[in-house]
């Protein structure tokens, strides 16, 4: 009796699925064929995962049907011309099944990462010690970015020299001619970084920006891992400290981060060591 309820069992789990897949509703066709079920609307899902087609109005059904009719034509057209077995589509194929692979392996690799826990006094401890990264202000700014300390120096003694009123359109001339910042080499936009708030930027040089008072000028060189800066402050506005209670959270997340980081760097580092590598320029 046990042998013959689990063959009974599977039977019917077997059955049911044929059912499922035969109740896959039709919404239209191609010569006959299906075309469109609900089965397609999962395309949309990945986009959207609150899509509903039950829920829309008739119009944007419809608008949802002809969409996916006109995919279905396209990928009918394709196959017709043989795109699918052509060079360009499978590579373009393989580089997607690698890209998967480096995605899941890294998926994989960072749950296994152990994220160690903080209390909560040594979370507000690491809010007190960086005070200035808690801060909402939005400022606007130009910079002119250079390889040397003394290239910016020389670029700070030439701005000395601008007769007042005069200090931005030359600031603007030094950076389209000297700044190595790609934005600024290709559009010569005059080192412009437009609207940007104070947390975005690296620390040193939001602090050097926000420093300065509107219309004015970094006196020393600021250094990032970018190269050493000049920057000029067009405005800003009054900051506003955010609160431990609203920081806290962000800081535990970038803590996290920092750590899945450190811990994927170290496996592939294993890689590497395992690896027998050689480079070719």
């Amino acid at each position: 009796m046990q042998t013959f309820s689990r063959k009974t069992l599977l039977l019917g789990a077997i059955f049911a699925l044929l059912c499922l897949n035969l109740e896959a509703k039709t919404y239209a066709t191609i010569d006959g064929k299906p075309a469109v079920t609900d089965k397609d609307f999962e395309i949309i899902k990945q986009a959207n995962p609150n899509f509903n087609y039950a829920k829309l109005s008739d119009q944007e059904k419809d608008m949802v049907i002809n969409e996916l009719l006109m995919r279905q034509l396209i990928i009918k057209a394709a196959k017709q011309d043989k795109l699918d077995t052509s060079k360009e589509y499978t590579q373009a194929l393989e580089a997607i099944k690698e890209q998967m692979l480096v995605e899941m392996w890294q998926k994989k690799q960072a749950d296994g990462i152990q994220v160690p826990s903080m209390n909560d006094a040594q979370l507000r401890k690491i809010y007190q010690e960086n005070e200035g990264m808690f801060i909402n202000q939005e400022g606007k700014a130009r910079h002119i970015l250079v390889k040397t300390e003394e290239e910016a120096k020389d670029i700070i003694k030439e701005l000395d020299k601008a007769s007042k009123g005069k200090v931005e359109a030359k600031f603007i001339e030094l950076a389209n001619e000297k700044s190595i910042d790609p934005a600024s080499k290709q559009q010569k936009n005059g080192g412009d970084l437009g609207v940007f708030q104070r947390s975005v930027m690296h620390p040193d040089f939001s602090k050097a920006a926000f420093d300065l008072k509107p219309g004015t000028y970094t006196k020393e060189p600021v250094q990032t891992p970018f190269g050493y800066h000049v920057i000029y402050l067009e405005r800003k506005s009054e900051p506003k400290v955010i609160p431990y209670n609203e920081a806290k959270k962000g800081i535990e997340e970038s803590i996290k981060m920092q750590n899945l980081q450190n811990g994927m760097m170290q496996k592939l580092q294993a890689l590497r060591e395992k690896a027998k590598i050689t480079i070719t320029k």
